[in-house]
This record gives structure tokens, sequence and C-alpha cells, in this order.
């Protein structure tokens, strides 16, 4: 995961990884520091996650990735801004 974000910043900077491995690191290791604090969007879609498992079976690798992605799209499309708790 560290190194696919590495990789998307690198991109979005016009750049490859191997340039500056070190920076480029320490910015997805910093892109990611704020999903320790979920915000209301990112909760509700982990909780429309397990509601959907509850009515679809996840039962295949395939099937949790298709749900990891509903949740992710569903956590980009709200507020993505932290909350306090």
């Amino acid at each position: 995961m560290l190194d696919a974000i590495a990789n998307v910043i690198a991109e979005t900077d016009g750049r490859a990884v191997a340039d500056d491995p070190a920076r480029y690191r320490r910015m997805a290791l910093a892109a990611l520091k704020p999903l320790l604090r979920p915000t209301e969007a990112m909760i509700d879609a982990a909780h429309e996650a397990v509601w959907f498992d509850n009515y679809w079976a996840i039962n295949s690798r395939a099937d949790f990735r298709k749900a990891v992605r509903a949740m992710i799209k569903a956590a980009m499309a709200g507020d993505a801004r932290p909350q306090d708790g």
C-alpha cells in the first residue's frame, strides 16, 4: 500500500519514486496518517460495508475487493476532513 501511494504521489509530481525514495515514502506515510482519525463519511462507508455484507455474503477475495472499493469510493465522495474523536 505504501509503495502504491508513493508511486501515485511521484507520478502526480511528474517524477518517479526512484528520484527520491525517502521523500516519497514520507509523503505516502503522511497521506495515510489522516486515516487514523476517520471522517464521518469513512465511518458511514464502513457501516454500509457491514450492512452490505449482511445482505450479500462476502465469500471470496473478489467480493471483498468490490466491497472495499465501494467503501473507499463512498468515503471519497463524502467529507474528507478529519473529525474530532
